[in-house]
């Protein structure tokens, strides 16, 4: 990752503090049996910024879904799950950042993150 996504990481999810953050992408890790998981979410919140370059902070339920979202379905391989998650992110106007949060913290609530993907078409 490079420095300057890992600074806003850092700023964002982890209170500026690298044990802060640390502990949190451990704890979204550890979440989920998937190795790649939060390492793929990570990568892909660190560019999830507004037109100012600001880095956009999901809720923790909302990051939390979208760990689990990357760790679910077999139904979907991972490249899908994560270019469907990518589209997510892609958009930063307020109200499309409401509408992926609540997205990403149904995904956790969620049993099969298929379902997700086949409720939000425009996602993949």
């Amino acid at each position: 990752m490079h420095v300057p996504r890992l600074e806003r990481l850092l700023a964002a999810y982890g209170a500026g503090e690298p044990d802060v953050f640390a502990a949190t992408f451990i704890g979204w890790d550890r979440e989920c049996s998937d190795a790649e998981a939060a390492r793929i979410v990570t990568e892909l919140l660190a560019v999830f910024v507004d037109e100012n370059g600001t880095l956009v902070r999901l809720s923790d339920d909302a990051v939390r879904g979208a760990v689990r979202w990357m760790a679910g379905s077999a139904a979907l391989p991972s490249a899908e799950r994560a270019r469907a998650l990518r589209t997510l992110l892609s958009s930063t106007t307020p109200d499309a950042v409401r509408q992926t949060t609540r997205i990403l913290e149904t995904a956790a609530a969620m049993d099969d993150a298929a379902a997700l993907v086949a409720d939000h078409p425009g996602a993949c």
